[in-house]
């Protein structure tokens, strides 16, 4: 199997002052948040651009649909809306659609600060092999990227999203249904002060995109 024949999913809202990273937005104001967001959602475009296969933006709303339509870093992609529900609803029907089309397909957020296009490689390569979810895992307990090759609707049905068990609940529930999993290695997403602090000098390069 090909990684062109792998989807990519996007899931990303438009970088709105007062709309995207709430906690940071507590601790170092709204401004300094929406920045942040703006250079992290810059670089999960840029590697997801690169994807070899068919790329999907899902957006969270109308007017982030209306906002990536005219952003040219994502000419690129075919820009969606995400269905209604909570993330793991949204997650489930997004890859759901995907897998009606494409024979394996990979969906990632956009707000981690350190992973690589060698993250998604891997991650299309090991869909390829005897595998049959794959995990990104982010250091505060949840995930970055899941990927598989047919309909898991159980892995998102009544998660504790958004709490640092989401992947060790995930992992349970593939070894209960005897899902192979493979993982990649871990990265950072950046949802607190702390995190921002932590990787400040990262964050600094990224480029931003406009705000919205």
């Amino acid at each position: 199997m090909s990684l062109a024949r792998t989807a990519l999913i996007v899931f990303a809202r438009a970088p709105r002052l007062g709309a995207v990273k709430t906690r940071l937005a507590v601790g170092l104001g709204a401004s300094r948040a929406v920045d942040i967001y703006a250079a992290l959602l810059g670089h999960a475009l840029r590697l997801a651009a690169q994807w070899p296969g068919p790329r999907y933006l899902a957006c969270a709303d109308l007017p982030s649909q209306i906002y990536f339509q005219q952003l040219p870093a994502a000419a690129s992609f075919n820009v969606v809306l995400q269905q209604a529900g909570d993330l793991g609803r949204r997650m489930r029907v997004a890859l759901a659609d995907a897998l009606a089309c494409h024979a394996s397909a990979l969906l990632m957020g956009s707000d981690v600060v350190d992973n690589q296009l060698a993250d998604l490689r891997h991650a299309g390569a090991h869909l390829q092999g005897a595998c049959d979810v794959v995990l990104g895992p982010v250091a505060d307990g949840g995930y970055w990227l899941i990927g598989m090759n047919r309909d898991q609707p159980t892995l998102f049905e009544s998660l504790p999203w958004g709490t640092a068990q989401v992947s060790a609940r995930t992992l349970q529930r593939c070894a209960t249904r005897g899902l192979v999993v493979r993982e990649l290695p871990l990265r950072h997403d950046v949802d607190e002060p702390a995190d921002a602090q932590q990787h400040a000098a990262l964050l600094a390069i990224l480029p931003r995109l406009p705000l919205a």
